[in-house]
């Protein structure tokens, strides 16, 4: 092997664990006031998310052409009544209200089912589902970027527990 294709190898290896690092650094949930979000229902009603302050709550950011998002809000589905009782559920999307409707009509899940008035750029997050669970003092005690395994015993507990 050549020096010049040895030296682009080691290039390329270094590239990629520097891309490696700000991936791992930078993929998380950003920081966000949830309840100063600019969102509304499905009558185009603001909503004011500190009005739930006293309940914990579960933010879940979600786009309806979003895999991992569909599945995630229909394992909360299967849990809500049984598990996740007394704790409020939002779902929010930047997809607008028209589809906001039609997510919400076909799977019939009972969340609060609410748009974000800009797009999910605009608060920084750029890869979803993204989620947050506020506390009983509307305090975001946890965020996750991506899928959550909900239906797994230890971590429904935890999450459960950091909202106490």
């Amino acid at each position: 092997m050549s020096k010049k294709t040895t030296y682009i190898i080691l290039i390329l290896a270094l590239l990629g664990v520097v891309g490696l690092y700000f991936f791992n650094k930078y993929n998380v949930a950003p920081a966000l006031n949830v309840a100063q979000l600019d969102v509304i229902d499905e009558h185009s009603v603001k909503f004011d998310i500190a009005s739930l302050k006293g309940k914990k709550v579960i933010v879940s950011f979600y786009a309806s052409w979003c895999p991992a998002c569909r599945d995630e809000l229909q394992v909360l589905n299967k849990i809500k009544d049984q598990k996740l009782s007394g704790i409020e559920i939002l779902a929010i999307t930047d997809e607008g209200i028209e589809k906001l409707l039609d997510f919400k009509q076909k799977k019939q899940y009972p969340f609060t089912f609410l748009t974000l008035k800009a797009p999910f750029g605009s608060i920084g997050i750029n890869s979803i589902p993204v989620t947050y669970l506020l506390n009983t003092k509307g305090e975001i005690v946890y965020n996750n970027l991506g899928y959550i395994e909900w239906d797994d015993e230890s971590t429904l507990e935890h999450l459960k527990g950091l909202m106490d």
